[in-house]
């Protein structure tokens, strides 16, 4: 049972199409994480790596698993969605056709973007604006020219997003009498100042649109322009409408005295929130005490909180925060959950916890300085807390840097958290020691624009595993087949495992008792009823396999003429063998401690039983494997076939057994999969025997799934004179057992699972070091956790510590024999 196996696999192109049901539910998924990857650019609860990590890496997924919908996709769902009244579904739709590359798609976004329909255009322009398309520049140029003006600003809004040069003067657009369309011109002249005459800026410096006025104030500080400063005092000052923008870049750019014209304006309620604001972004000492003080007040307590973080770097934690209360229907109405918006998430202070705080720590901050998170402002504490602080102070920080960079540094915080969080470390070595610290007043005039360059078309990600011309040696995998809980098939299932499904549910037929209660529990796991419910043994498997082999066939469009070979890993009864042996020893030791004569012929009788394990090995070897492949009808049939008993290892042994058919010439293309279902009623009550199910009473085990994966292999020179896409390559492989078992009683050390890897580490040309994904077969049980633990002490040569790990158990739950087979297929399809 303590036998591990390792695969090395590097990726290739794929194609293959999800069921329409299917790609919908993906759809309405990327929708949701659409939403909630906007919301998170300006909320306070997520950071740079937070927002990558989570809404974006799960929005990305899913738009990946539409790619590969094909045209039925394309057709039925994708057309239809770009009419859609969502704004984030036209978002997902757009992007899908904008990765998918082709005229076609670009054509149906273009034309949703100038959609008389207001979602389906921002939709569209949203899309445009994070996927870059070269082709569609000239397109975007020309609609400048005569379409109306919220198509054009939004049009502006994209090309400087991709840097494009408008290639003509802005000042007609800037004086349409538009305000989106006047503040998309003046976004645009910070990257392109030169298209937009001094006259016109001034003109704008003055309008009585509040928020012109203060787009073109953000434009005339980044710029230098010299009547800025004055401008913004005296805005603030007036303390008219569109108040909080002036603030803030005086916050940002003022001297220590000028923040009296903030501290004025705190007391006046209309005023009040944008001065909290502001001072937070001031980083002075001289804010802290109207902080405090501010936090004794219910209705912007959070908010004064925050801006003392923000000067202080006190994180709202612990007992320093009031526990939120959930809210209910029936909670007084006071206490009603607040409009949504950035400000919902913030915590509430407890205020005299965060006054005792700050006396002990006050005589670290000089009074006269400028702090940013509890750090003198500069470049490294301004590049930190982009990188790592909260979104919601994204923006004006971005800003700060432009400006005080005079635009040589500039960082889209509307665009995905991966390209920020990389152009952050391009930026980092070349911004340390070189920020202006000086007032905005006396920033130097020496504008540095870069250089414009082409529009490129960008990937939306990188893929996470690496593409290259497979090593000599090396198999290709040709065709993948799979069902699982997430799926009837090996898009569907993968995808949604990328997104961070999980569908378990209680098992019907087994039940543990609480030790709580008394009342008795089921047990969880991931079944696929609609499959397997009502069928057993091998039936159940069979059933299985079936479904998996129909995708594998659907998937490749498998036909008749090459040989086929077909190798099948299933489990080996350990389990059940072993808790059989369990029970037996227990009545053995029971019945010694009654006195009763231990050489009985009942005894003797009950040792010579066969163990069920024995039993269904015999039964699967005689019935399983023709009642399958009879079924099956594969194309061409199948002239040599094996099975294996070796659990999860087995795959390793069967994948061997199907390349020396293949190298030999007996066979030209081999099925190698597994098929396993830890959900039968026999194999929970050995588990639950052997204490390694999770369970309420339990919450470190192993939750049963069932599972069944196949891969098609060939060699690569046979795959390459067919024209066949090759989803993979395997480069390596190997296994290996431990001694002793895992209910030995010895310690769990990772000698084989350390063998293993080092073997197929050691025998890639890299060793490793270009490993992009790591899959961990851990299953919830101690014995696997610790030899994954002791295994990666022992591999300190080899990179694998530092890689990417992702376990499939967390989305399919443990599945036995199917286990080699299943991670082959998302290895193929992480792009």
């Amino acid at each position: 049972m303590d036998a591990y196996h390792s695969t090395g696999a590097s990726s290739a192109p794929h194609d293959a199409s999800p069921r329409i049901d299917v790609a919908r539910d993906f759809l309405a998924d990327a929708a949701f994480f659409w939403a909630q990857r906007e919301q998170g650019l300006s909320a306070p609860n997520y950071t740079l790596q937070e927002l990558l990590e989570g809404p974006e890496q799960r929005l990305l997924a899913c738009l990946d698993a539409l790619v590969l919908g094909g045209p039925r996709v394309t057709r039925e769902l994708l057309r239809p969605a770009l009419a859609s009244e969502e704004l984030e579904t036209v978002a997902c739709a757009s992007s899908v056709f904008l990765m998918q590359g082709g005229a076609d798609g670009l054509d149906a976004v273009l034309t949703t973007l100038c959609a008389d329909m207001e979602s389906a255009s921002q939709g569209a322009a949203r899309a445009l604006e994070l996927t870059r398309r070269a082709e569609a520049v000239s397109r975007l140029l020309t609609l400048l020219d005569d379409a109306p003006t919220a198509l054009q600003a939004r049009v502006l809004d994209i090309l400087t997003q991709w840097e494009v040069d408008p290639t003509r003067a802005l000042d007609g657009l800037l004086a349409a009498g538009d305000a989106p369309l006047a503040c998309a011109v003046l976004r645009a002249a910070r990257r392109f100042p030169a298209r937009l005459r001094a006259v016109s800026l001034d003109r704008a410096l003055n309008s009585d649109e509040p928020e012109v006025r203060n787009a073109a104030l953000e434009t005339a500080f980044v710029l230098g322009h010299p009547s800025a400063w004055n401008i913004c005092i005296d805005a603030v000052r007036r303390q008219g409408p569109g108040w909080g923008g002036p603030a803030a870049l005086l916050a940002m750019g003022g001297d220590l005295y000028d923040m009296d014209l903030l501290l004025q304006a705190l007391p006046e309620p209309a005023l009040r929130q944008d001065a909290l604001w502001a001072l937070g972004l001031s980083g002075r000492v001289a804010a802290v005490g109207p902080l405090l003080e501010a936090m004794r007040d219910k209705t912007v307590a959070p908010l004064a909180a925050e801006a003392f973080c923000a000067i202080t770097g006190l994180a709202l934690t612990g007992d320093l925060a009031v526990p939120r209360e959930p809210w209910t229907p029936d909670s007084p109405e006071e206490d009603e959950p607040a409009p949504l918006g950035p400000e919902a998430e913030l915590p509430r202070p407890q205020p005299q916890r965060v006054e005792r705080w700050w006396k002990e720590v006050q005589g670290n901050f000089l009074h006269q300085g400028r702090y940013l998170a509890g750090k003198p402002f500069g470049a490294e504490p301004l590049l930190e807390a982009l990188t790592a602080g909260p979104m919601r102070r994204h923006a004006a920080l971005a800003l700060e840097l432009a400006v005080r960079t005079q635009s040589a540094w500039r960082l889209s915080t509307s665009d995905w958290a991966l390209r920020q969080w990389k152009a952050l470390q391009t930026m980092r070595p070349a911004v340390r020691g070189r920020l202006s610290l000086s007032s905005f007043r006396a920033q130097p005039r020496t504008l540095a624009v870069p250089e414009a360059l082409p529009v490129r078309n960008e990937p939306l990600f990188p893929p996470v595993l690496r593409q290259r011309p497979p090593p000599p040696g090396a198999l290709a995998v040709t065709g993948l087949g799979l069902v699982s809980s997430l799926g009837d098939g090996v898009v569907g299932s993968c995808a949604a495992a990328r997104v961070g499904v999980a569908r378990p549910r209680a098992l019907e037929g087994t039940s543990v008792m609480d030790e709580d209660s008394g009342e008795e529990l089921p047990v969880t796991g991931h079944a696929i009823p609609h499959l397997t419910q009502g069928f057993s043994g091998v039936g159940r498997l069979v059933r299985l396999g079936l479904a998996a082999l129909a995708d594998l066939v659907h998937h490749t469009r498998m036909a008749a003429g090459p040989r086929t070979g077909f190798f099948l890993n299933l489990p080996s009864g350990f389990l059940l063998a072993a808790a059989e042996r369990h029970a037996r020893e227990a009545v053995k030791q029971e019945e010694a401690a009654s006195g009763q004569d231990e050489n009985s012929g009942e005894e003797e009788v009950s040792e010579a039983e066969p163990l069920l394990a024995e039993v269904l090995r015999e039964r699967y070897s005689r019935t399983l494997l023709p009642r399958l492949l009879t079924q099956a009808a594969l194309p061409g049939g199948v002239v040599q076939k094996a099975l294996f008993f070796g659990d999860s290892p087995g795959f390793v042994t069967a994948l061997r057994a199907a390349e020396h058919a293949l190298r030999s010439g007996v066979v030209e293309r081999c099925i190698v999969g597994g098929i396993d279902s830890l959900v039968e009623p026999e194999l929970l009550e050995a588990m639950e025997e052997l204490r390694l199910l999770k369970t309420p009473n339990r919450p470190v085990g192993l939750m049963p799934g069932e599972c069944a994966a196949f891969v098609l292999v060939e060699k690569t020179d046979a795959a390459a004179r067919r024209g066949a896409p090759v989803h993979a390559y395997i480069d390596a492989m190997a296994s290996a057992s431990e001694p002793v078992h895992m209910f030995s009683g010895h310690p769990h050390l990772g000698v084989a699972l350390t063998s293993v890897l080092a073997e197929v580490l050691g025998n890639l040309e890299d060793r490793g070091r270009e490993t992009g994904l790591v899959f961990a077969d851990l299953d919830g049980t101690v014995q696997r956790a610790q030899d994954w633990g002791y295994a990666q002490v022992r591999l300190e040569r080899f990179p694998l510590r530092d890689l990417p790990t992702w376990y499939p158990v967390d989305a399919w739950g443990g599945v036995g024999a199917a286990t080699g087979a299943l991670v082959e297929c998302p290895t193929s399809f992480s792009t």
